[in-house]
């Protein structure tokens, strides 16, 4: 069984431009566990080449953490506050497409047995929006459970999170009945009755004297399909600080 299965190739929903979708089914992401992860990328350009281009913008649409683009010859965007570090996962994943190693699943049936009985992530780098509903419909209509986040307009509350990264976006959300994952720039932020903290952060420990749990024990990112309260995380990773102006 191959570890990662192409979904998609063709135009992204957020500019016409060329994307790939593909899923690999062996993780070994701490945070998350054992579930399908789903990697959003240009067909035609680097993950890091493409941040630093403005080109990402085909994958991840208007999101406020992609950061700058510029003129340099390397690297990634300027000031990106993204949690994901593109020089791996997906710097990884965009070579092994390159070199032709993931296996076509692009039928209904195919797609389906991806997610049959797993739990499956939208979106692991870049934006589930930028790929048709189609697709995901697919992945997920058998799967165990699902978690999705976006920073666009959510087309698909029922299991996708909207990502908010101030009080009043997420506001604006819960009117429109969406669940939100919101970042905070501290505990104290955290709007009780009506969010939780992450499960998975260090930070739900330390406040609910709780061991902390992986994605695939919590559930709880999994859009309208979960009942249960919004979730916020405290800005962490390598850009940190950065973050934590950002939604100040």
């Amino acid at each position: 069984m191959s570890n990662g299965y192409i979904i998609y190739e063709g135009p992204s929903l957020l500019d016409n431009k060329p994307i790939v979708a593909i899923a690999t089914v062996d993780s070994n992401n701490k945070k998350t566990g054992s579930m399908v992860q789903t990697w959003i990328l240009r067909s035609d350009i680097d993950p890091v080449t493409a941040s630093r281009t403005g080109e990402d913008y085909s994958i991840c649409g208007n999101c406020p953490h992609r950061g700058v683009a510029s003129n340099k010859e390397t690297g990634q965007a300027l000031d990106r506050t993204c949690y994901v570090n593109l020089i791996f996962a997906p710097n990884n994943i965009y070579k092994s497409y390159k070199r032709g190693i993931y296996q076509d699943a692009r039928t209904h049936k195919q797609t389906r047995s991806i997610g049959l009985l797993r739990g499956v992530r939208l979106g692991s780098y870049g934006d589930p929006m930028a790929v048709p509903k189609y697709i995901w419909d697919s992945l997920t209509c058998s799967s165990e459970y699902v978690t999705a986040y976006t920073h666009q307009a959510n087309t698909m509350p029922q299991y996708v999170m909207t990502s908010a990264d101030n009080l009043q976006q997420a506001e604006s959300a819960w009117s429109r009945n969406e669940r939100t994952f919101r970042v905070i720039s501290s505990i104290d932020k955290l709007l009780k009755g009506k969010e939780i903290l992450c499960p998975a952060s260090d930070e739900y420990k330390e406040l609910y004297n709780k061991p902390k749990r992986t994605c695939a024990t919590c559930k709880l990112c999994g859009g309208n399909s979960v009942k249960g309260k919004s979730v916020a995380i405290v800005a962490h990773g390598t850009s940190k600080r950065k973050a934590k102006e950002l939604v100040e």
